[in-house]
């Protein structure tokens, strides 16, 4: 009976596992934008903007690392305010049953889907986060685990 609800479970799992790979436009309330792409694969996430300035982060088994664009040889680890992070991947991996509203750790989070029931838009509301990010070009397709290693940087090619 064990070895029945394992198989089961893992191939629920398998089954619903998502991997995508779609542009972002983050909107803040002063009238910033900021873009770039992201990765999702098996709870793992990579989100990296496009400007030379800023960054690339990647969450992967519940450790959340910072790499400079500029210079992927420096990778931080994030213990703060990982939140919006976590929420993503966990809303992220619920497809195709995503709601519309989310609120936890008195962040509230609202969601507009696609055609294709997958995020189009998320607003995040919250006393340190105020910010709209619209989910773009998503392409639905099998992505290699090497792009979620921090300390072994691989820029994205597709």
């Amino acid at each position: 009976m064990k070895k029945l609800i394992f198989c089961f479970l893992f191939f629920y799992n398998t089954l619903f596992a998502i991997e995508v790979k779609c542009d972002f436009e983050e909107v803040y309330q002063n009238g910033d934008v900021q873009q770039g792409f992201f990765l999702l694969k098996d709870e793992m996430l990579r989100y990296q903007y496009f400007h030379e300035d800023l960054y690339t982060i990647i969450a992967k088994n519940d450790y959340y690392f910072l790499i400079n664009n500029f210079n992927n040889k420096t990778v931080q680890k994030i213990t703060e305010n990982t939140e919006a992070i976590q929420s993503l991947i966990k809303i992220s991996s619920k497809f195709p049953d995503i709601k519309n509203q989310y609120e936890q750790n008195n962040m509230k989070i609202k969601i507009e889907k696609n055609s294709k029931n997958f995020i189009k838009r998320i607003a995040i509301i919250s006393d340190k986060l105020n910010l709209s990010i619209n989910i773009l070009n998503c392409d639905f397709r099998e992505i290699n685990r090497k792009y979620f290693k921090p300390f072994s940087f691989e820029k994205y090619e597709e």
